[in-house]
């Protein structure tokens, strides 16, 4: 976000990371049915019509005709991949972010109640082919139908334990865990056997496996250029968390956890930077994938712990990607086994990094919260200004944004292969770049010309308000610093403020199973798994639309 007064109203030329229209600070205080699934069962006429096809090709009736049968023309591979867990307490956005991918979907409503499952882009695949099957549809309801007992059970036990005293809740627990970990283990078993049907398809079937039409491999292709490289090992990692076998539960997790590091990287490297980072602040936890912000008030000896934790985390999580990556040019049976070894050799010590976890949390669990500080005084007409300020240019960057993306999306894409020279395919990449920063600058001189009334409207009640503002602040102080406030410095303590208020209320009513699943003491491993999959179902984020399964010699951008 600009610094209020920093931005250049004269000078709208698009460039990377700049914003047109200066934004103040949000000022804002403070159940989903299980869908059936209706798809038809085609699996059988395909398997006839292909043998068919190849009885016709090679039998004495394609001789007769004189003439070669057309080519088995095979389309895209659509996949959903689920959203990424939130930091615990961030708001839960309505809506995907806008993208630039052409031929996306939305992804199918089923998959809601399958947030937090390793089937669900395989399982988004069949969807959006029309090919689950009556048989495949009854394993999962079945199956959601004893997740959801296991859960009952549960948070049943939660609730009645919840005004017990800590060694009552303690043994409790360590009952329950015992007694539930076969059925929980099953159950993923089962989702596991899901998983790969799903992907297979079974003997008469279509394979859709993400990998099925990939041209490139991490340490087999050239990539034109580093940008495309970054792409393609986020882009494998995340798929391995997926779609590869001899892979432990906590294992995906990580390679999850790699795979958001990885997006990071590989989109900060391509133009225009994105325009929510993450947040340095909020770490990786248990299970994995849930994310918290450590409080400021952690002693030393809880600090060095975390420490040691994340110090070995980040181990396994660099092994798990160093051997996929490695791995992605290998036979399928070699990879596999590969992974299945580390998996053997990696169990003791994720079972040790569950045991530092839970120490963690008994420290956590004592620390005292800080208490939340009064957010300095703004006139609520004046924060209506602001909100609507707020509100109006999100749509004209919307439309902004909207406009840059149809006019990079004209650009046409190179065509690059392996057997081109080097240099011909960093020339094409090149070229392409420049095209499409062209098209950029040319978007941003129109967009400016054609808005200029609107922007010049926004202008001045941009500085109408900050106007106020400083007017507001001169009579109040700082509490932390003892200084005045200025325009910037008193939006910015009461954005800091009430963006506590509203992460505390949403920890206490949208987080609280979140809360449970990373921060409860005494729940078993597999029981934080169950938990935080009904967590991510629960919090009913947008599902991203569909993206097509790489097929060309060059990573498209996915990140």
């Amino acid at each position: 976000m600009s610094k209020a007064g920093s931005t250049r109203w004269s000078n709208f030329a698009y460039t990377a990371g700049a914003s047109p229209v200066p934004m103040f600070p949000a000022v804002s205080p403070f159940p989903w049915p299980a869908a059936r699934f209706a798809g038809a069962a085609r699996r059988g006429r395909r398997w006839v019509g292909l043998l068919a096809a190849a009885l016709v090709a090679a039998g004495p009736l394609g001789a007769q005709t004189g003439g070669d049968l057309p080519p088995i023309q095979v389309t895209p591979l659509p996949v959903c991949f689920p959203p990424s867990a939130p930091i615990l307490g961030d708001e839960i956005l309505n809506e995907v972010a806008p993208g630039i991918r052409r031929f996306s979907r939305n992804a199918p409503a089923e998959l809601a109640d399958y947030v937090g499952e390793w089937f669900y882009p395989a399982l988004s695949s069949r969807l959006m082919e029309d090919d689950l099957g009556r048989r495949l549809a009854s394993r999962l309801d079945a199956y959601r139908n004893a997740r959801g007992a296991l859960l009952n059970e549960l948070t049943e036990k939660l609730v009645a334990l919840n005004q017990a005293d800590e060694a009552a809740r303690a043994a409790a627990l360590r009952e329950l865990a015992a007694a539930q970990r076969p059925r929980i283990l099953a159950l993923e078993k089962e989702a596991e056997d899901l998983r790969r049907e799903l992907i297979s398809g079974g003997l008469m079937d279509w394979n859709v496996h993400w990998s099925r039409d990939r041209g490139w491999r991490v340490g087999n292709t050239r990539f034109a250029a580093d940008v495309f490289e970054q792409e393609a090992r986020f882009q494998v990692v995340r798929a391995a968390a997926f779609y590869y076998d001899g892979l432990l539960p906590e294992q995906r997790a990580l390679l999850l956890e790699a795979a958001m590091e990885l997006r990071t990287r590989a989109r900060a490297i391509r133009p225009p930077p994105p325009t929510r980072k993450e947040d340095p602040r909020a770490m990786f936890f248990s299970p994995a994938t849930a994310r918290l912000r450590l409080p400021a008030n952690l002693s030393p000896a809880l600090t060095e712990k975390i420490g040691h934790y994340n110090r070995e985390k980040a181990e396994l999580k660099n092994e798990l990607r160093d051997a996929v990556l490695a791995h992605d040019s290998s036979w399928t049976i070699r990879r596999n086994q590969a992974l299945v070894d580390l998996a053997e050799r990696q169990e003791p010590r994720l079972a040790a990094l569950d045991r530092l976890a839970e120490e963690i949390r008994a420290g956590l669990s004592a620390v005292r919260a800080a208490p939340l500080a009064a957010p300095p005084q703004i006139p609520p007409s004046l924060i209506q200004r602001i909100e609507g300020y707020n509100r109006d240019r999100r749509v004209i960057m919307r439309e902004f944004e909207s406009a840059v993306q149809a006019a990079e999306q004209r650009v046409e894409r190179p065509q690059l292969d392996r057997s081109m020279p080097t240099d011909e395919r960093e020339n094409r990449v090149r070229q392409y770049a420049a095209e499409r920063a062209a098209a950029r600058e040319k978007v941003s001189a129109q967009f400016q010309e054609s808005a200029k009334d609107r922007l010049e409207e926004m202008r001045q009640r941009y500085v109408a308000i900050r106007e106020d503002l400083a007017l507001v602040a001169s009579s109040q102080f700082d509490r932390e610093t003892g200084k005045p406030f200025d325009a910037d410095s008193l939006l910015r303590a009461y954005t800091s403020a009430m963006e506590k208020y509203d992460a505390f209320g949403r920890e206490e009513v949208i987080y609280r199973g979140y809360r449970l699943a990373m921060l409860l003491p005494g729940l078993s491993r597999e029981q934080r798994r169950l938990l935080f999959n009904a967590v991510m179902v629960g919090l009913a984020q947008p599902l991203p639309p569909s993206e097509q399964a790489p097929r060309g010699q060059q990573p498209e951008f996915r990140s």
